[in-house]
């Protein structure tokens, strides 16, 4: 048995218990542990550990992104017989392809189960999509197994998990660090079976992951060629057929809710226009008065309020604002009344056949037809009869001007 420094035993003992996880040859790499740099050749030298490829790693300097292979450490058979082990027996060539709902072992480290269930629990209990609503059954029921397929969507939760932990501001430090170590110990579980982060967040560029928006389900495409090897086994028919219809379902459910409560609101405008008048309906002409001043609106919506009385959103001059059915009454017409005196300042307007057009103000009849000029149906009279007529708004029997 080869005699080991305290600082070689050491060293291997690292590798043993951390497979996959000691760098070698160090580059700054996140989420990997190293060892001395001396220790490490001695030992390579000495044939007690060697170099396997785990990932290939980006670098970007502003401008050009460069990439090198990160390798890491492993015992070998000399390795392990100087810790006094058994070397592993080689595990024989798969005969085929994993199938998709085969299970893998895969205990969920506790600081991403508490990282989930503080950052992402609460928004993909009730989520819209099928992935991540799989996820969220297999991480809050803490299983150790999992299907192959579900292996890539857990691997976008992870990444996301350590991308908002790392964003945190409101995080102790030993808390942000506790929760990235079980991020980071998960994606290593899921890089041995094969398996990357898709999405690369959704939320900005980053130096790992193969993300092209949200990880392929069911029988959807890949995003391109290059990334089509990434994606990883689709889960089986059964999965698929189960989700539709869990998704049918909650869209019949939410459409029945909307029915409902459009049936409920237009009950409830009914009842209020009958109770306060057709003033109280969305889209009719107001005024509202609040402490002594009466400013012009519009009805935007009316409902009840919780404690029963009337109450409407109003559009004013000044904008949006919330009413009581007390504060608001229907907006008087500006037509003047027509008596037997003259009313000062105000035209009727008639096409060339005596029907009434519009009543507008005007101290001469020029500023009259200039103001009347701006209403469509005015217009409209003047082209099809050539001109109008008008009078100031006086008695009955005065004549109308040409």
């Amino acid at each position: 048995m080869p005699t080991l420094t305290d600082r070689q035993e050491t060293a291997l003992r690292l590798i043993l218990d951390n497979p996959g996880r000691v760098v070698a040859f160090l580059r700054g790499e996140r989420n990997y542990l190293t060892i001395n740099g001396i220790t490490e050749r001695s030992l390579d030298s000495r044939g007690l550990v060697h170099a396997v490829h785990a990932a290939t790693g980006t670098l970007t300097d502003g401008r050009t992104t460069h990439t090198y292979e990160i390798t890491v450490w492993e015992l070998t058979p000399a390795g392990y017989a100087a810790l006094g082990l058994d070397a592993p027996a080689d595990e024989p060539e798969p005969d085929a392809e994993p199938a998709a709902d085969d299970d893998v072992d895969l205990p969920l480290p506790a600081w991403f189960t508490k990282a989930y269930e503080a950052e992402l629990a609460e928004l993909r209990a009730d989520s819209d999509d099928a992935a991540e609503r799989r996820v969220h059954d297999h991480v809050t029921n803490g299983r150790t197994h999992a299907p192959r397929w579900l292996l890539g969507h857990l691997a976008d939760a992870a990444d996301l998990l350590a991308y908002l932990t790392a964003a945190a501001s409101d995080l102790a430090p030993a808390t942000r660090a506790a929760r990235s170590r079980g991020c980071a110990q998960l994606l290593d579980l899921l890089r041995r079976q094969g398996v990357a982060p898709w999405r690369a967040n959704g939320l900005a560029a980053r130096p790992w992951g193969h993300g092209h928006g949200v990880r392929p389900w069911g029988q959807d495409p890949a995003h391109c060629d290059d990334c089509a090897a990434h994606v990883g086994p689709r889960p089986p028919a059964d999965v698929i057929a189960a989700e539709l219809t869990v998704d049918q379902e909650r869209a019949a459910a939410r459409a029945e809710a909307e029915a409902r409560q459009a049936a409920r609101q237009a009950q409830d405008e009914d009842e209020i226009a009958a109770e306060y008048g057709e003033h109280m309906r969305p889209g009719a002409p107001i005024e509202f008065t609040w402490r002594g001043t009466t400013t012009p609106g519009v009805v935007q919506s009316v409902y009840r309020r919780a404690n029963g009385r009337a109450g409407a959103d109003i559009l004013l001059p000044t904008g949006p604002a919330s009413a009581t059915a007390d504060q608001l009454a229907p907006l008087p017409e500006r037509t003047p009344e027509v008596s037997g005196e003259l009313v000062e300042g105000w035209w009727r307007i008639t096409d060339k056949q005596g029907q009434e057009l519009a009543r507008v103000e005007g101290t001469t009849r020029e500023e009259a037809l200039a103001a009347a000029d701006r209403i469509p149906a005015v217009r409209a009279a003047v082209r099809r009869d050539g001109g109008l007529a008008s009078r100031p708004l006086w008695t009955s029997d005065l004549t109308p001007t040409a």
